[in-house]
């Protein structure tokens, strides 16, 4: 019996409020032995059960417990529960090599017909009994059908699961790895698989892509992942790898584009060269309109630059592949001087921004040399050579949602220094000095002694005195006179009382 979508759900919701496990993420290995799994499990030059061992020791990295379990559908087996149990606990490789070695082809009781498939099934139980409701890595191996009696009901069954996995929130991670192993059974054929990598709960993500990352992992597979879940997993970046800029230095930092030795009053052209990356796998951009802004950060420096990008449009660029060269003017005006004291003391300002390249009206395809290699994994024989695009109308939902994706962006910060010129400074600073200089001299000038005549009643007297000072003087005629000298003009002269003798 399949499981509804729906208690698929309602255990999600349980798992976003459960704590993760104190020991590390748990990682399940769940492998699917209905009937049509028959030529991986059973035919002599099988290399299935060492790609699943292969699989588990790059995976290793994640410190958390590891299940190895089979799974067909619950009560078809006499005595066997679905996923079957087969190792539970700290990574061993020889009890997980063991584990894998005992994956066996079940038949429903009291029949000698191969067991069905149950997805959803197997991924609820799978949630429920080994990683009790929270967060983990489930790798599922299936070549995505279920029973060999029961063919009219795959597409129907297969598409219930992968609405689940779209459907389902706690469930944050998706990728799948299509493997070709061609196989001859006794009863049927088979072009290859599919590896699903799961990550249930944001930290089974978070631990999914931590292990894809990893060189492990990387070695095993000689094609990247298809990013499921989410769609927009790996967007589109630029690359810069050529600069025109008129004796400016620039690179990139930690991230940041960093442009030094702009002049403020000049002002600054920035012509960088550069690719489109295209990140998406299996992807191609088949068309999109390229469009490049920038923004400083600050109000204080709102449009400050221009940014553009040429030429304005991409097509037929291929999966994880640079696309020809894309020329980005970044165009820096001329900066005036702070006004005040803050702006003459100033040699420099630094301009913070953002590029942002954006692509719009875009338009995603598969690649066909994915549907080339994928075509025996999902058509077997229904199709002939060069009809690999007829494929896509066999794959799930799930590996088609990219087409729902019309626009992509993604940012550069960017830091441009740019330097005043040192000379108002020198000027201002040098006039200050000759003021400076020039009232210390005045002031030792004034200073001075200096000798001018005073009129001491009717006789004229020649007094040296500084700048306010007095001296007391006797005139011919016997009478006294108190001479003062001021900073400027002549000494004044003014008569004292006779005192008594």
């Amino acid at each position: 019996m399949r499981v509804p979508a729906v208690a698929l759900l309602l255990l999600v919701l349980a798992a976003l409020c459960a704590p993760a496990r104190a020991q590390g993420v748990p990682q399940v290995f769940l492998v699917q032995n209905s009937g049509w799994m028959e030529p991986f499990l059973t035919a002599k030059d099988s290399r299935f059960r060492p790609l699943v061992r292969a699989l588990a020791g790059a995976t290793r990295g994640v410190d958390g417990p590891v299940a190895v379990a089979a799974f067909n559908q619950d009560g078809q087996v006499a005595g066997r529960a679905s996923p079957q149990v087969l190792f539970e606990g700290a990574y061993d490789d020889a009890r997980i090599a063991a584990a894998i070695e005992a994956i066996d082809l079940p038949f429903k009781k009291g029949t000698r017909a191969y067991a069905d498939a149950d997805f959803n099934g197997a991924l609820l139980g799978t949630i429920r009994t080994l990683l009790h409701g929270r967060e983990g890595v489930i790798w599922m191996v299936t070549n995505n059908k279920n029973s060999p009696g029961n063919s009219q009901e795959v597409q129907r069954n297969t598409q219930g699961f992968y609405a689940s996995l779209r459907g389902a929130e706690a469930i944050t991670r998706i990728v799948a790895y299509p493997v070709r192993m061609p196989l001859r059974g006794a009863n049927f054929s088979e072009g290859g698989f599919v590896v699903y990598g799961i990550g249930y709960g944001a930290g089974g993500g978070r631990a999914l892509d931590a292990i894809l990352a990893s060189t492990p992992i990387r070695a095993l597979f000689s094609f990247p992942p298809v990013g499921l879940k989410p769609v927009l997993d790996a967007p589109v970046s630029l690359r810069f790898e050529g600069l025109d800029a008129g004796g400016l230095r620039a690179g990139i930092e930690n991230g940041v584009l960093v442009v030094r030795g702009a002049r403020a009053a000049d002002g600054a052209t920035l012509r960088l060269q550069g690719r489109l990356h295209n990140g998406f796998y299996p992807q191609r951009i088949a068309a999109g309109r390229v469009e490049l802004a920038w923004a400083e950060i600050g109000a204080e420096a709102a449009g400050l630059a221009r940014a553009e990008i040429a030429p304005g449009r991409v097509a037929d660029l291929a999966p994880q592949a640079d696309s020809p060269p894309f020329t980005v003017t970044l165009t820096l005006p001329p900066i005036p001087r702070p006004s005040g004291l803050a702006g003459l003391l100033a040699d420099d300002r630094t301009v913070d921004g953002t590029l942002a390249i954006r692509l719009r009206d875009m338009r995603l395809d598969l690649d066909p040399a994915f549907l080339e290699r994928i075509k025996p994994i999902f058509g077997g024989a229904l199709f002939a050579e060069g009809q690999a695009r007829a494929i896509e109308s066999q794959l799930p939902d799930i590996f088609l949602d990219f087409r729902r994706v019309s626009e992509t962006a993604t940012t550069l910060p960017v830091r441009i220094e740019v330097g005043f010129s040192p000379w108002p400074l020198v000027g201002a600073g040098a006039g200050t000095l000759a003021l400076l200089a020039a009232l210390g001299l005045s002031a030792v000038a004034a200073n001075r002694p200096r000798t001018s005549p005073v009129m001491l009643g009717s006789f004229l007297r020649q007094v040296t005195l500084k700048p306010f000072r007095a001296q007391v003087l006797r005139a011919p005629d016997g009478s006294r006179w108190r001479v003062r000298r001021g900073l400027f003009g002549a000494a004044g002269a003014s008569r004292l009382p006779e005192t008594g003798s």
